[in-house]
């Protein structure tokens, strides 16, 4: 039980809700996969739209460069599969459409090794994520719209050597698939 107990006159008491977001309505969720930064950014609306940042090196997030920034669309619907890098921090952001990124900790030495997390981000709660190097990561299209990700990465991609580890959507060896379930 919680330190807030229920009124005395219900029938169930159950839990109450911890916080999950600020006064500013920023989200209170830290990321349970050490290294993992986010930083969730507001829209500025203007006369004519909105004004989204996406990276500042002001903000902190890690101490890297920025070596090559890609964009990937992907259908309404569409999934990636699980991929990780040995040596490549990737910084992912959302602008347009709704994904949900699922990170896994695949590192043996980290002390959140083997969790998952997940995060909703899109054009409507716009994020960049930070993924450092031996975090698994897969998104899903979860929304009506296509959605396009730009990736800000700290190393160009090797087209000779990648910095690319592939594991299909439902591997056994992650407790979660990508398709959407939780695995026992």
């Amino acid at each position: 039980m919680s330190d807030r107990g229920a009124p005395a006159d219900w029938i169930l008491s159950g839990e109450p809700d911890p916080q999950t977001i600020t006064s500013d309505w920023i989200l209170v969720e830290p990321s349970s996969i050490d290294g993992v930064v986010t930083k969730e950014i507001r829209n500025v609306l203007t006369g004519s739209g909105a004004l989204t940042e996406i990276w500042r090196s002001a903000w902190q997030l890690d101490a890297l460069p920025v070596d090559q920034v890609f964009q990937r669309w992907l259908n309404p619907g569409a999934i990636t599969g699980w991929h990780a890098h040995g040596v490549t921090t990737d910084r992912l952001f959302c602008s347009a459409g709704t994904i949900r990124v699922s990170l896994f900790d695949g590192r043996r030495s980290s002390p959140t090794a083997r969790n998952i997390w997940h995060r909703i981000i899109g054009a409507a709660r716009p994020t960049l994520i930070v993924i450092p190097p031996g975090v698994w990561h897969g998104v899903k299209s979860i929304g009506p719209d296509p959605a396009l990700i730009l990736n800000l990465v700290d190393r160009a991609y090797g087209y000779e050597t990648p910095d690319h580890w592939r594991l299909p959507p439902d591997t056994p060896d992650i407790p979660y698939s990508l398709l959407g379930t939780e695995k026992e």
